[in-house]
């Protein structure tokens, strides 16, 4: 039974070879699947890192944008605050002005601010004043007082008649004159 060991040893050796065949492949196969596992894990980490730095691009740019954002809502309610403070006070300077006219020394005021007018221009002039300030300024042959004037919170405005020129000493415009300087002593930030 020579023969039948021999064939037993062909087999035998017939499976040996098949077996190491079988791992050389599936050594092939496993190295090909760790290359293609490798290659497959680099190009997604690429992705990952191109989509990370999409989105850190994308962010950044969304933080610019929310600070210019917030930048300009603030300068918006720094000029709103500052026009509702130069309002409240011009409001405040009036109402002060109003008042001062209720008072006597409104009609000495009157005519300080006509003769500080007249110094400045030639006769035969006009003299505006607001309804009912008349009564203060004594009108003469060289001068004539009209009561034209309308919220100019008190003074009056000279009229040259031969040339036209004005002088506006209207408390109103002295204090449009004057503010810029008290808002500078006071050191609030004009708009």
């Amino acid at each position: 039974m020579p023969e039948l060991d021999d064939l037993a040893g062909f087999k035998r050796a017939l499976l040996d070879q098949h077996k190491e065949r079988c791992l050389v492949l599936k050594r092939s196969v496993d190295e090909d699947l760790a290359d293609m596992i490798t290659a497959r894990r680099l190009e997604v980490e690429g992705i990952v890192h191109n989509l990370r730095r999409s989105r850190e691009k994308r962010l950044d740019e969304g933080l610019k944008a929310n600070r210019r954002r917030v930048e300009l809502q603030k300068k918006a309610f720094k000029i709103e605050l500052q026009d509702n403070f130069f309002q409240r006070l011009d409001e405040e300077v009036r109402a002060r002005v109003e008042a001062f006219r209720r008072s006597p020394p409104y009609g000495d005021a009157m005519r300080a601010l006509a003769a500080e007018a007249e110094e400045y221009l030639s006769l035969p002039s006009i003299l505006w004043v607001e309804k009912g300030d008349s009564v203060f300024l004594k009108p003469g042959s060289a001068l004539e007082v009209r009561e034209g004037l309308k919220d100019v919170w008190g003074g009056l405005l000279i009229e040259e008649k031969e040339s036209g020129r004005l002088i506006d000493n209207t408390f109103r415009t002295r204090w449009r004159r004057l503010r810029p300087f008290f808002i500078a002593k006071h050191g609030i930030p004009e708009q």
